[in-house]
């Protein structure tokens, strides 16, 4: 969501993600540094990004209100999104974990895309390709 604001940056003019995975690890990142805001990453800085951490929020919380996801979901993201990585079998993490993660950002990723967060995938793959959760 791009709010207008004399004080907000332009966020239009930055550059989307390719997956909602990927923003939502960027978002996580972001909570998790709030209070460092001097101290930055410059890797994390380098690229103007087309929203702030809470716009991304903001959707994953309208669909929790709406019943479209459930606390759950709501847990895998943000405990994986602390540990900055996606589940993954390999590495500890569940059947149930891995769908979870899966199918909330694949509910996500078409919200993120219409607002300019995520980038439309051109190619015609599926956004599951992108999704690193590997439990096959």
């Amino acid at each position: 969501m791009i709010r207008k604001s004399g004080l907000r940056a332009d966020y239009r003019q930055g550059e989307p993600f390719y997956t909602a995975e990927e923003a939502w690890l960027w978002c996580c990142w972001c909570e998790t540094h709030k209070g460092n805001r001097g101290r930055f990453s410059s890797a994390r800085r380098s690229v103007a990004r087309p929203c702030e951490a809470s716009d991304i929020l903001i959707v994953l919380k309208r669909l929790v209100l709406k019943g479209i996801l459930k606390q759950y979901h709501v847990r895998v993201l943000s405990k994986y999104g602390l540990e900055q990585m996606p589940p993954h079998i390999s590495f500890g993490a569940s059947f149930d974990e891995c769908r979870l993660w899966r199918d909330a950002l694949f509910v996500m990723e078409p919200i993120l895309i219409s607002k300019g967060i995520v980038q439309p995938d051109e190619d015609d793959f599926s956004s599951e390709m992108y999704l690193q959760c590997n439990y096959h």
